[in-house]
């Protein structure tokens, strides 16, 4: 899979620039906070012994499944920290490159330029809230491991081409990987099993490479449902958190679809993402199709229920047993117009595309964001944290890039001022 072959040596101006502000932004941060001490603790005997394995079995039956990311973390907390820095670096400009080349629909200077800035909303700030160096490994890393599995459904799409076996053992290694992560198995889940069935309504032949694929993150699945340390972990967290009754599925389900909206109701910085998806909604149905009032208006409510931080004060709640039943209703309507103003705009911006990709991708790549978003409310953990947004906000992040493209493209289209691309 060849990832930069669609980039320019132009186009490459703007990632550079993009890798030495990530580089410059990991020495300006503390490295060595919160998770990062307690894991270095942990790990700490283990690895003068060079007994990595015992450490992962201890791991895995008193607290977590994710041994291969536990693995890597071992590794990293105990190395100085300029090298993960570097390597982190390298990563997260990864991500940057494979989103630009997966989203957007036209390549460039002007459009890699747009997709490092609306890559760079991503909220990287709040991986640190547990301690940047674990968080970014356990989240954002997977994530990076993630997207080259959609490389070869793109380049079937794009150029007929079949996967080699190359291909075949990059996304195996990968898949291995990200679905170490609960929240990135879901959403491989999701859309493996979307490209399985689109492939075979199209070609009536069964996708073998994601087939394997899917195989793997079910494996994974049940490797974290059996995992023992799961309920090691969940008395653990009751205890911290003086939880004295269970806390149900149910219940964390409806909380961890509902606290976005008590946390996006708040003028952070760190939410950008969030304000420039919802300002893209509306601005795309505008250019496309301006006396459709309605649809607008629809499209304006996420935008309008964010604007409203400064008239309501959000409800503020960490558990649901701790929030009134005021606070639930409220969290409930606000919940619906949220959500179901972004499907039913994202599906009325695709009614009149004539492909099947095109008119429905963009609302699918949202319903993976939120989806794996509620999957939080089966696992095992008792906390709902902003750094766990991170999916369904990179999935508002890869529709405003396929959005901004298109507009980009059409501007440039109308006018004839030069600008290289």
């Amino acid at each position: 899979m060849k990832l930069t072959e669609s980039i320019s040596n132009k186009t490459l101006i703007p990632f550079v620039l993009a890798f030495i502000a990530i580089l410059t932004f990991h020495f300006f941060i503390d490295l060595t906070t919160d998770d990062y001490k307690y894991f270095r603790i942990y790990a700490f005997g283990y690895y003068e012994q060079g007994d990595v394995m015992s450490f992962l079995q201890w791991r895995y039956a008193t607290w977590t499944s994710r041994v291969l990311i536990e693995f890597i973390t071992f590794w990293f907390v105990q190395f100085p920290t300029w090298i993960f820095a570097i390597v982190d670096s390298i990563i997260v400009l990864a991500i940057v490159v494979m989103t630009y080349l997966l989203f957007s629909r036209k390549k460039g200077l002007v459009y890699a330029s747009a997709a490092i800035l609306l890559t760079f909303m991503y909220r990287i700030t709040d991986q640190g809230s547990a301690g940047y160096l674990v968080t970014m490994i356990v989240y954002l890393w997977p994530l990076a491991a993630f997207l080259p599995t959609l490389f070869p459904f793109k380049n079937s799409l794009e150029n007929g081409v079949a996967p080699q076996w190359k291909t075949y053992v990059t996304c195996t290694c990968c898949a291995l990987f990200c679905c170490n992560c609960e929240q990135v198995c879901i959403a491989a889940v999701l859309t493996w099993v979307a490209i399985i069935s689109y492939t075979y309504l199209q070609t009536k032949q069964i996708n073998k490479l994601y087939c394997l694929l899917l195989l793997i993150a079910l494996a994974n699945l049940v490797f974290i449902a059996t995992c023992p340390g799961n309920s090691e972990r969940a008395m653990s967290e009751m205890a911290r958190l003086q939880i004295t009754e269970p806390f149900s599925p149910i219940k964390k389900l409806a909380l961890c679809i509902a606290s976005p909206i008590a946390k996006y109701m708040v003028l952070r910085w760190h939410s950008l993402i969030v304000w420039a998806f919802s300002a893209i909604l509306p601005f795309t149905i505008y250019i496309r199709d301006k006396k459709k009032d309605i649809p607008l208006y629809i499209s304006m409510i996420p935008l309008a229920m964010l604007c409203s931080t400064f008239v309501i004060q959000r409800p503020v709640f960490t558990m649901l047993q701790q929030a009134s039943a005021i606070q639930l209703s409220l969290i409930c309507v606000l919940s619906i117009a949220f959500y179901g103003s972004i499907i039913f705009t994202l599906l009325y911006i695709g009614k009149d595309k004539k492909s099947f990709i095109t008119k429905y991708g963009p609302t699918f790549i949202f319903v993976v964001g939120f989806f794996s978003r509620a999957c939080l409310g089966v696992t095992v953990s008792f906390q709902d944290t902003s750094r766990t947004f991170f999916l369904l906000e990179y999935s508002m992040i890869a529709i405003s890039i396929l959005f901004l493209s298109d507009h980009i493209a059409k501007w440039k289209d109308k006018s004839d001022n030069g600008i290289l691309v």
